[in-house]
């Protein structure tokens, strides 16, 4: 077995795939990843048991591709990217165990495995419900709501983003229980449901992300365990979690009677001047809606202060609310509108904030007794 290919092409694969191969693993044929000819185009593949991507590899003539072949992931991507541009590489299986790479005088003999043991996840599902979107429909959601997904919390349903897919739109909503985003897109699904869902893995979610980087129509197929999308290059697949999502509309306060409108810009950069002196804890800021102002405070244990006014629009009555200053600037990240408007109800309720003129994501944010 001989496979040719050029520098470019094999790094531009790998990086496809790399993000789920780790070097130490508990089962040594995870950190490889897997060579193979699918119908008349030959692929990479990587999982983590988890998640499994793959990616098409472009190979040079004089190649002969017999069987598939596993080869060390981060090994061969280190190699690759080590070597001159415009580089050739020349892989050769010498036997069962060891594979034989060479380029020009550089030469290296890395480790084999036996292809039949890579893990291919099988994905069939007789109720599998096939759809369709636009790359950058999704990426916009990933963009603007991954932030809120809880990480390793004990209520393993939050680990993830939980998506929503009728036929005339697509929506992704995250909380980890202190805060949580939702943002959705106009879009033809062509799904045969009026409506699915699914709650995608943090790890899954990062992997899809780094998928959608053209403007292209992804197809997906959901199953009872499985997210599938794929592009004209590459896969990706998913495990699901298995679990109930909570009734986000519960969350998104409703009986707000107080609305602010400020400029992202300069409330974001008065908040993370101030959080110089919050509490390294708790992270905590006051906010002082006053009329036509903003009054932004915060101290720590050392008995130290700090504070920042900026304009705002404002009528209502005053009110003192706080917050982790943390949440706050995750969301002005992802607000791209000039202004950002806040509606709250008390002291002791959630915060809701959305673009202004823009109905297409909101986030809540709780509020922090200080």
């Amino acid at each position: 077995m001989k496979i040719i290919i050029t520098k470019e092409n094999l790094i531009k694969s790998l990086q496809k795939v790399i993000g789920v191969v780790e070097k130490r693993q508990t089962m040594p044929i995870l950190s490889h990843v897997l060579f193979r000819k699918n119908n008349d185009t030959y692929e990479v593949v990587a999982s983590d048991l988890e998640v499994q991507l793959s990616c098409s590899v472009t190979l040079e003539a004089g190649s002969d591709f017999t069987s598939d072949v596993t080869i060390p992931g981060r090994k061969l991507f280190d190699i690759g990217k080590g070597l001159p541009d415009e580089s050739i590489l020349e892989i050769n299986l010498e036997d069962e165990n060891k594979i034989q790479i060479k380029s020009k005088k550089s030469k290296f003999i890395l480790s084999a495995l036996d292809a039949r043991t890579f893990p291919i996840m099988d994905t069939t599902d007789e109720n599998s419900i096939p759809f369709s979107f636009k790359s950058q429909n999704l990426k916009d959601i990933i963009g603007k709501t991954s932030f809120a997904m809880a990480q390793q919390d004990v209520r393993y349903y939050l680990n993830g983003l939980y998506l929503n897919i009728s036929q005339e739109e697509i929506f992704g909503v995250a909380t980890d229980g202190h805060r949580l985003a939702k943002a959705g897109a106009a879009t033809k699904t062509g799904i045969s449901l009026p409506s699915a869902n699914a709650i995608v893995p943090r790890k899954g979610i990062i992997e899809i992300d780094k998928q959608l980087v053209e403007e292209e129509e992804i197809k997906a197929i959901l199953s009872k365990n499985h997210l599938q999308v794929k592009n004209n290059h590459s896969q990706a697949i998913s495990k699901l979690i298995d679990g109930k999502f909570p009734d986000y509309t519960r969350v998104i306060p409703s009986d707000t009677d107080k609305t602010v409108t400020v400029d992202c810009k300069s409330f974001k950069e008065a908040l993370i001047r101030v959080s110089i002196l919050s509490n390294d804890r708790f992270r905590g800021v006051r906010l002082n809606f006053l009329e036509n102002e903003i009054g932004v405070s915060a101290n720590n244990p050392e008995k130290e202060e700090a504070s920042d006014d900026i304009k705002a629009t404002y009528n209502g009555e005053p009110l003192e609310v706080g917050f982790n200053v943390n949440y706050l600037i995750d969301v002005l990240n992802v607000i791209k509108t000039k202004n950002v408007q806040i509606s709250l109800k008390d002291a002791n309720s959630s915060a809701l904030l959305m673009p202004e003129n823009d109905n297409s994501s909101s986030y809540v944010v709780m509020p922090l007794r200080l």
